[in-house]
């Protein structure tokens, strides 16, 4: 193997375990260049251009409250894909809404690094509007503090993006979820 594809795949492994296993901050912050910028897709409150360490690793300790952290979010990195000036997490995971409701979902993230760490990452949803939803409705109020319960408080302040998770949920049980609403 090749000595770049050995450290994009220590680095993709370090990652991973520091934001979906042990959440060590210390560590992550280890493998953000002071410079990076994570380009964090969206139209809700955590998207946009994060520059820095700091930044970039506020950003992560905020996904972790609202998914990992709460059991509201469960990942699996199912497969790495490598270049000379790239390295791709390929990403499944549920998103847990309710009991009894789960939302699958894929996401890619790319990745430049310079010498093990991150310098710049992208991610790319596949259905990008759930994720906004999801966030529109709940996400504020579990950073705040609340339970997962809170999202209810979201959901009355954003009733479409009540009316497509609860479409996504009805064709997840119906077996139809094949596409992206």
């Amino acid at each position: 193997m090749p000595t770049r594809e050995v450290e994009q795949r220590a680095f993709l492994e370090t990652y991973w375990r520091c934001l979906m296993v042990e959440h060590d901050w210390e560590t992550f912050a280890s493998i953000v260049h002071p410079d990076c910028v994570v380009h964090y897709p969206g139209n809700h409150f955590l998207s946009g251009d994060h520059v820095g360490r700091e930044a970039v690793v506020r950003l992560y300790q905020n996904l972790t409250k609202l998914g990992p952290a709460t059991g509201a979010f469960i990942g699996e990195l199912h497969d790495t894909v490598h270049s000379d000036s790239h390295c791709c997490a390929l990403v499944k995971y549920k998103i847990v809404v309710g009991p009894g409701m789960e939302i699958e979902g894929d996401a890619v993230g790319v990745f430049h690094l310079q010498d093990g760490q991150m310098t710049e990452y992208w991610l790319l949803e596949r259905d990008q509007k759930m994720i906004n939803d999801i966030f529109n409705m709940g996400g504020k109020a579990l950073l705040a503090g609340g339970a997962k319960t809170n999202m209810a408080l979201g959901a009355g302040t954003h009733p479409l993006a009540l009316a497509r998770t609860l479409r996504r949920v009805a064709r997840i049980k119906r077996g139809k979820n094949k596409r992206m609403l």
